[in-house]
Order: structure tokens, then C-alpha cells, then sequence
């Protein structure tokens, strides 16, 4: 990053720790695959120093950088949440689930918190763990009860586990005033988490998908989540978001949304389509149920300028099951060029990051048989939209690449909306 702050073209990555650990270590590279510098990690966290990166995005303006971790998330209903960070790593924060997720150290006012865990039949529940966000963890006592003192007041969840290393559990929110004893009741009983992903601004929206089925916005500081997009129907698999995104400048929405065995008549699960920034005026844009050979689609891009649309998807030959990236006219939905990967590439372990910004190449990343050898590289893109697949080049190799987005970072646009604790470098 340049030191008068002025806007530097820089590839970001996501770097996964070997043997499985949710844990990465966020890094820029330049364009060329060269420079490759530690930018952000949650090892200083205050109260959980691992978390995974996925889905990053860099935010209007370049100021800050935008994706999704199970960091702390213990102390959320989420089995994933949605963070920020500044371009030059100087500061971070939580954005989800709510207005005072992800804060430590607040100031008073403070009131209390307190309250009992029960098992299904009624019964107190002791020594169960409890988390309230922006405190420590606790266990309940003999009795089932538990107790916080001097909690910052506003809207926090609170979280109660059947047992240490646990899934299962219940959560509330409560509203924390000054002076007043909150109550509440937990009975852990269920094992189902929301997770919050793919997050991508606009303006001072952030929109994101709430898995499995829903789009979404809110803003910095969690105001109520305004919803833009839900998939119903009773398909062959789990009627899930494929893939979206944003366009950035007009805020119009491309949503990839395939599903098999969604019965007669079906028009919501046939392949791409276009939406505005709110929702509404939805076309399919490509209709992959015209032709039998498309077997799926995910990940998918606006180009800069909004002209095309870069999507990976499966497509057969001669009944044998490839991953492609393809390049589609954003007006006419036609294929304007494409490339593929050899067998044993999947929909699993390829994956699409996006446009370099002037537009001449896409990044993706792909591994095979062990993901802690994977392989960032650029592909060009030529001016007609077709595909020069000679033409890639590695930008980062052996590596479990997380995630990944290219674009121009510039530390002086954002600022951080809360008083989090700053995270060093």
C-alpha cells in the first residue's frame, strides 16, 4: 500500500492453515503474483485467536475488505458471520448478527444478566456453558442458574450449549438496559445454525446470503435485514443460492439458481437470472434446462463495466461431467467464450474469485486431491469475451486457498464504524 494512501491495484488472498484448521492468514499480492505480504489474521482476537476467511470482497471505494468467518462463533446463533477489515489491516469488525456482535471492552452504562438453563423436561441444567456477547464465558451453576454483571447496555445474543465442544444449543436476544436485572431462559435442544455469507456492498448495503435459500441487505452496525430474494420449491437437492452478485454501479442483481427435479412448470430453478438492486423485475437471463448437458452452476461475477457476467459451472461431455468457467453477454445471455478443467477438477475444488479490475482476466483457484496444494492463478480474457486458457498464470501455488478477490485497495476511504479493539498487524 502506498503511503499517502492513494489506491493501489493488489490481489487479496486467503491462506487456510494445513491439517484442516479454520484458521487463515489474509494476504495481498500484486497483480503479477509477486509481493506477497500479511495484511490480517485473528490471532490477537481477545477472546478466539482462530478464524477461517471466506468469500472476501472488496468494498466501494477500497477502504475496507469484506467477508465471512466462524470466528468467536460461539458467541452468535451463526455457525458464520460476516467481518469487515480496513484495506491496511489497521482495524477490524464484526458485522453480524447483530449491532453489538463481535464488541469487547464496552463502556458502561451497564445492567445485568441472569437466568437459568434448563434440560427438555424442565429440569435445571448445571454446568452448561453460556456465552454473552462482549463478556466471558461462563458454566451454570448447581441450581441451572447463571449471572453476568456490568453488561453494556443494547441488544445482545446469548447463547447456551448442551455440553462443552458441543453443537446444541439456544439462543435469545435480550435488550440490556442500565440498572435493570435482564432475564432469561435457555433449554439447549437444537443443533441448527444460521450462517451469514458471500457478502458483497453496494452503496451502504451489504448484501449477503443467509443459507441456505435467502438474499439479503443490512448495514454497517446490523440494521434489520431488508430481504431481496428468497428460493423456495421442493427440488431434488436443498433449493440453495448457487451464486450472486452485485453490480457496481447500478446494484443490479445476477443470481445463479439451478435446480433438478423441481417439477412441471418450474420457472425459478432454471439457471441465471437478472434482478434490480431491491428484488424486484426478475428474468432468466440463461436457461440451462434448455440443454440437458449443463449439470450446475455456482460462483458468479459482473464484469467492471457490467457487460458480462464470468460464472463457473458443470457441463457434460459425452456424459462425463466437466467444470468450466464461462464468460456470458450480460444483455443477451449468450456465451461469449469459455474453458474447462480436466477430469477430477469439480464443482468442489475449483472455485471462481472474480474480475481483475480493467476486465482482461478472471481468478480462480483449483486443487486436487489435497487442498493445501491449491493454485491461485489469472486467466485472460479476451476483448471479444472469449478465453485464452494458454495464457494462464500461476499467482501463488501449494497454498489452501480460502478465499480470493482482486481489485484497488485504498486504506484512506474507510473508517471503522465501531470502537473495536484494534487488531495489530
Amino acid at each position: 500500500m502506498s503511503a499517502n494512501g492513494t489506491s493501489q491495484e493488489k490481489i487479496l488472498v486467503a491462506v487456510g492453515a494445513s491439517g484442516g484448521a479454520a484458521d487463515s492468514t489474509l494476504y495481498t499480492l500484486d497483480p503479477d503474483g509477486s509481493g506477497q505480504t500479511r495484511l490480517f489474521d485473528f490471532h490477537a482476537h481477545p477472546r478466539d485467536a482462530t478464524g477461517g476467511i471466506w468469500d472476501l470482497r472488496i468494498g466501494p471505494g477500497g477502504g475496507a475488505i469484506y467477508f465471512a468467518s466462524d470466528n468467536a462463533y460461539l458467541y452468535t446463533p451463526a455457525s458464520r458471520n460476516l467481518f469487515r477489515v480496513a484495506a491496511d489491516g489497521g482495524w477490524w469488525e464484526q458485522l453480524t448478527p447483530g449491532p453489538n456482535s463481535g464488541r469487547w471492552n464496552q463502556p458502561c452504562p451497564c445492567g445485568v444478566v441472569e437466568g437459568i438453563v434448563r434440560r427438555g423436561n424442565g429440569d435445571p441444567w448445571a454446568g452448561r456453558p453460556v456465552y454473552l456477547e462482549g463478556k466471558e464465558m461462563v458454566y451454570s451453576g448447581a441450581d441451572g442458574r447463571f449471572r453476568y454483571e456490568n453488561v453494556p447496555t443494547g441488544t445482545r445474543w446469548l447463547v447456551a450449549y448442551r455440553g462443552a465442544g458441543e453443537d446444541v444449543f439456544d439462543a435469545q436476544v435480550v435488550s440490556v438496559m442500565a440498572g435493570v436485572v435482564t432475564q432469561a431462559t435457555l433449554s439447549p435442544d437444537t443443533s441448527h445454525r444460521m450462517e451469514f455469507g458471500r457478502p458483497a456492498p453496494y452503496g451502504d448495503r451489504i448484501y449477503h446470503v443467509l443459507a441456505p435459500h435467502k438474499i439479503q441487505w443490512t448495514t454497517v452496525g446490523f440494521t434489520p435485514p431488508v430481504e431481496v430474494y428468497v428460493n423456495t420449491g421442493a427440488c431434488t437437492g436443498i433449493p440453495d443460492i448457487d451464486g450472486f452478485d452485485v453490480a457496481p454501479t447500478t446494484g443490479r442483481l445476477a443470481i445463479v439458481n439451478y435446480q433438478e427435479g423441481c417439477g412441471a412448470g418450474d420457472t425459478m430453478h432454471r439457471g441465471v437470472y437478472l434482478a434490480d438492486k431491491d428484488g424486484q423485475g426478475v428474468r432468466l437471463l440463461v436457461d440451462m434446462m434448455d440443454d440437458w448437458n449443463w449439470c450446475g452452476a455456482g460462483e458468479i461475477f459482473w464484469s467492471a463495466d457490467e457487460s458480462r457476467l464470468a460464472v463457473k459451472a458443470c457441463y457434460k461431455q459425452n456424459y462425463q461431467w466437466y467444470t468450466y468457467l464461462v464468460v456470458f453477454d450480460a444483455g443477451a445471455g449468450s456465451i461469449l467464450g469459455y474453458t474447462y478443467f480436466p477430469v477430477g477438477y469439480t464443482m468442489y475444488n475449483v472455485s471462481l474469485h472474480g474480475w481483475s479490475p480493467d476486465g482482461r482476466w478472471l481468478l480462480y483457484s483449483a486443487w486436487i486431491n489435497d487442498p493445501n496444494a491449491g493454485l491461485l492463478a489469472r486467466l485472460p480474457v479476451n476483448s471479444d469475451g472469449s478465453l485464452n486458457p494458454a495464457g494462464a498464470a500461476a499467482l501463488l501455488s501449494n497454498a489452501n486457498i480460502t478465499a480470493a478477490a482482486w481489485g484497488r485497495l485504498n486504506p484512506q476511504v474507510a473508517t471503522r464504524a465501531t470502537y473495536l479493539p484494534m487488531i495489530a498487524k
